[in-house]
């Protein structure tokens, strides 16, 4: 039933669409400090339930954020595991015994190594965690109610747009609906309609009471968003001032840092460490939902690339490129110490 809540659906498909649709990488780290790319493990890039990775990640994040988080069953009989499959985390409950958080799946315990547990948001003292939707279950509830209400309305209480009455003669039937189909062909097209000295034109204004109850609805996908951490324009509510295309790009930025990253620091935590052996993990590339202009996206490339903080191959994978051949994109040295290098090997 919050599903069929638009606002919390828009939320929900927003940031769980992010999620999924997020570049994401596999590294290893070397002795030396350093990183190293690596194939996408299987668990992820071939999903045991059939599905694309892309589904797959989406599927974790929206438990996440309808749910107390998400729990994925684990198969394989080796070190590691070889699939993980989503399912609905309200067969899991979980409680504190002796320090120790245990678990239950369908009445029966559950041992560590036979799931996945991502909580959506953890307290102290609680094996599970908190769930936005149990938690502010009144504010969806009165969402619904007035989407409901709206329904009604638009079906019973719905009143015309305006009115066209002759002050001289009763109208019957048949010539007020050829009267009526006329006036609406004039005004659909923008045209005038032209009527003598014994017509009444009047546009007919919505009750004030009933432009207040339209209100309401903006009103909880604000509340709503506010649950979720998301722009309320984002969800069909109203934010505080108007938007301009630097106010544009910032809000993209508030909405990876407050709403998506959070999400995205315990999915990649909890992937790696139950996935991969160490030092293995994943990294989900955040940067990929910043769309700057290419003057300023090339701008910051050279910047990253001079001081050493990205090497060739991988400013080459942001736009989708090859890698250089013969490893000569996989340097990270600055540019000053290889021209540095360069000039004294001239001398």
């Amino acid at each position: 039933s919050m599903m069929a809540i638009v606002p919390a659906y828009a939320a929900v498909s927003i940031i769980s669409e992010t999620c999924g649709t997020l570049p994401l990488h596999q590294f290893t780290r070397k002795p030396d400090g350093t990183r190293a790319p690596m194939p996408l493990t299987k668990v992820i890039d071939s999903p045991a339930d059939g599905s694309l990775t892309v589904d797959w990640i989406q599927r974790c994040a929206a438990s996440m954020l309808t749910n107390h988080g998400a729990v994925g069953l684990l198969t394989g009989s080796g070190l590691w595991p070889t699939g993980c499959t989503w399912i609905n985390p309200s067969r899991l409950t979980g409680d504190i015994e002796g320090g120790r958080a245990k678990f239950w799946l369908d009445g029966r315990t559950i041992e560590p190594e036979e799931f996945i547990y991502i909580p959506s948001m953890s307290m102290p003292g609680k094996a599970l965690g908190v769930s936005r939707v149990q938690y502010f279950a009144e504010t969806f509830s009165a969402a619904r109610e007035a989407q409901r209400a709206n329904r009604d309305w638009s079906k019973s209480r719905a009143v015309p747009g305006s009115k066209l009455k002759n002050t001289k003669k009763v109208i019957d039937a048949a010539e007020a609906e050829a009267l009526s189909e006329r006036a609406s062909s004039r005004i659909r097209n923008g045209k005038p309609f032209v009527y003598g000295m014994d017509w009444d034109f009047d546009v007919m204004s919505m009750p004030a009471g009933d432009i207040a109850f339209l209100q309401s609805i903006k009103a909880n996908a604000t509340q709503i968003a506010a649950i979720y951490n998301i722009p309320p324009e984002m969800i069909g509510g109203e934010t505080g001032n108007s938007l301009t295309y630097s106010t544009v790009e910032q809000n993209t930025i508030k909405f990876l840092t407050f709403t998506v990253r959070p999400l995205l620091k315990r999915i990649e935590d909890a992937l790696s460490r139950r996935l991969l052996p160490r030092p293995q993990y994943l990294k989900f590339n955040a940067d990929a939902l910043i769309r700057v202009d290419s003057t300023t996206r090339y701008a910051n490339y050279r910047i990253s690339r001079e001081i050493g903080l990205t090497n060739v191959d991988e400013l080459r994978d942001f736009e989708d490129w090859s890698p250089l051949p013969d490893g000569q994109g996989q340097s990270y040295a600055p540019l000053a110490l290889i021209q540095k290098g360069a000039t004294n090997e001239g001398r």
